[in-house]
């Protein structure tokens, strides 16, 4: 039995590993980090962190299995949608690996703050202020290594979007909607390394992935039609 065989059921697999990135990611990053973190006052994100360190830490779990769920959505979209192009594909399947390699990594700057104001060692060392300034780092370069990682990301969800508007075997209006949130990526990403006065856009990118991820679990692809295009690209290979 190969891989594809059954086409409908693995898009509806990778449906499932969507939609819970896109709930995870939701409640690890904006959730969780807009409840604690307070950007402009490091004393309140101090007790904040303090106070509700299970709810962090939670978040730190979430955002580990977004990173954990990611690589196998991105390989079952490759082996469904290279039937349209496979480099292409492949090319989509580099970008979403590099992207989560930087998500990953930048998780430890996520839980450092964490242990900045909760162990013993950094407070005794530290003054109040000083363990406020130590932990202002990793919390402003969290922003920004998670927008480099979502510009990789962004070019993947272009690339998908392309592929499915190519494709013969699911919505076009779908690649349509991932391609816009490829370009919104982009924008909410250059937004803050540019400090343009842009207001970030996240609807867009929601809509279009959620949208995706459902199709995928309720309908999933049309198998004949899969068949179809999969017999033709190997016809011209």
């Amino acid at each position: 039995m190969t891989f594809t065989e059954h086409p409908r059921l693995l898009a509806r697999v990778a449906g499932a590993f969507y939609l819970i990135i896109t709930a995870f990611a939701l409640f690890a990053y904006l959730y969780v980090r807009g409840q604690v973190i307070v950007p402009s006052d490091m004393a309140q994100t101090a007790t904040n962190i303090l106070a509700h360190e299970r709810l962090y830490r939670l978040g730190f779990s979430a955002a580990t299995i977004v990173v954990i769920c990611n690589p196998p959505m991105g390989l079952i979209l490759h082996e469904l949608l290279k039937v349209v192009n496979p480099r292409l594909a492949l090319l989509a399947l580099v970008f979403i690996t590099v992207s989560t390699t930087i998500e990953a990594i930048n998780l430890f700057n996520y839980i450092s703050p964490l242990f900045t104001f909760s162990l013993p060692e950094y407070r005794s060392a530290f003054q109040a202020s000083e363990l406020q300034a130590l932990a202002r780092g990793p919390i402003r370069m969290f922003d920004y290594a998670f927008s480099v990682s979502l510009t990789f990301f962004g070019v993947f969800s272009a690339l998908i979007g392309f592929l499915i508007l190519r494709s013969k075997f699911l919505p076009p209006i779908l690649g349509i909607l991932m391609m816009a949130a490829g370009v919104t990526y982009w924008i909410n990403c250059f937004r803050l390394f540019l400090a343009l006065p842009v207001p970030y856009i996240p609807w867009v990118t929601l809509v279009a992935e959620l949208s995706l991820a459902l199709w995928l679990i309720v309908v999933g692809v049309n198998e004949a039609k899969w068949r179809a295009q999969a017999g033709a690209s190997a016809a011209v290979r």
